[in-house]
């Protein structure tokens, strides 16, 4: 016993950042026991079974079971080592993938909510707007509800997984439709992304835009609409095409409906004069 450097059992969770429990389940299981036990029954470990703790620890944190664990240290060979550790770095990978992803969403939330939070939402305005590049769903029809919850899913779907866009989708409607005062009469979803080869993009060209604030429920938004209408033919503007509604403050950012904000986006030109 001499000859090496033992730990006690409090010492070594202290070395291996673990609990003396998990080390007492360990050594119960069979899974890690102590190199040494003195005659009073303590436990003692050795230096070199940090690596098999770290090994144990590690595997744990990629969500591998005990008994698949015990089962690989009871049997490893230089090539289930490498076997094993190759499928756990590709776990990891798609691990690190997911996580960016997920703070990708996280901090263009911040971004959006901030910008929000130095916006006017009584103003309507009207905006230079540099080219964009949208990915759109396929079109919703009135009378087929499976249909359009497929295109929602694929939609969603494709905007989280490949897009990893997951709190800026909005919605789009014609030109028709937004003179109509009705509501849920959107025609597409829509999320604005960076070009990418990947997936048939709609480029938005670079226009100008009118932009307006719609505070409250969704389902009161052509309260708004009517508004909107009334500057852009006060300005002698004319809607180009479609309409573009995302929400801004949502269910994440306010508890309260009547406290959601949507922000409108109309492409406009200027209306033609009668001759």
């Amino acid at each position: 016993m001499n000859s090496e450097i033992y730990f006690s059992t409090g010492d070594f969770a202290n070395l291996c950042n673990v609990s003396k429990q998990t080390l007492f389940y360990y050594d119960k299981i069979n899974l890690l026991e102590p190199i040494y036990k003195d005659q009073n029954g303590f436990r003692y470990y050795s230096i070199t079974q940090c690596d098999t703790m770290f090994l144990i620890e590690s595997l744990k944190e990629m969500e591998t079971p005990l008994k698949e664990i015990k089962i690989f240290i009871n049997n490893t060979n230089p090539e289930s080592m490498i076997d094993l550790f190759k499928k756990k770095s590709e776990q990891i990978s798609k691990k690190i993938d997911n996580l960016k992803s997920i703070q990708n969403s996280i901090e263009k939330k911040i971004t959006l909510t901030k910008e929000a939070q130095q916006q006017d939402f009584s103003e309507i305005v009207v905006q230079n707007s540099d080219i964009e590049y949208l990915y759109v769903s396929h079109q919703l029809v009135y009378d087929d509800e499976d249909y359009n919850k497929k295109v929602i899913a694929d939609f969603y779907h494709t905007s989280m997984d490949t897009l990893n866009e997951k709190y800026a989708i909005g919605v789009i409607l014609r030109k028709d439709d937004f003179n109509l005062s009705t509501e849920n009469n959107f025609k597409h979803l829509f999320v604005r992304t960076e070009y990418t080869k990947e997936l048939p993009l709609v480029k938005k060209d670079k226009c100008q835009d009118v932009v307006a604030y719609h505070i409250g429920e969704y389902e009161k938004i052509y309260q708004t609409f009517d508004k909107v209408k009334t500057f852009i033919n006060n300005h002698q503007l004319e809607i180009i095409d479609k309409i573009y509604c995302e929400p801004v403050y949502d269910r994440i950012a306010v508890r309260d409906a009547s406290q959601y904000v949507t922000k409108i986006t109309v492409p406009v030109k200027e209306a033609e004069r009668s001759k």
